[in-house]
């Protein structure tokens, strides 16, 4: 079991403060992988945000700490978004950690604006 300083250790070193969130029209696997491109959707690029450490119990957990917004989906823009990835910069980068989207696949066209509220995104240091 890992313990709360190695909790705090994880959070503080590699998750807190500006971070960048993807979107991904699958599973990305442990690499990233299957992310939106601009080749999908010209309005598309990861949005950078702050993610704010907590202690939730005995382990830290990283939230965002604010509403994380993408832009209007470009003209011609037709996929599902099933995941998001948090990573360490706005392009490249490293692939920190991946979740499936809450509530199933969300559907993007154009004008489409996907945020993700507040709170929403959680890190366990775990």
């Amino acid at each position: 079991m890992t313990t709360t300083y190695l909790s705090d250790q994880i959070i503080t070193t590699y998750l807190a403060g500006t971070k960048y969130i993807s979107e991904h029209t699958s599973n990305p696997g442990a690499t990233g992988a299957n992310e939106v491109t601009p080749g999908v959707d010209s309005a598309y690029a990861r949005q950078a945000v702050n993610m704010a450490k907590t202690l939730d119990g005995n382990f830290y957990r990283a939230r965002n700490s604010a509403d994380v917004s993408f832009p209007a989906a470009g003209a011609g823009a037709s996929y599902s978004v099933t995941h998001i990835a948090v990573w360490d910069a706005v392009t490249g980068g490293n692939c920190l950690a991946v979740a499936p989207v809450t509530g199933g696949a969300i559907p993007v066209v154009a004008g489409t604006i996907n945020t993700f509220a507040a709170n929403d995104i959680v890190v366990r240091g775990e």
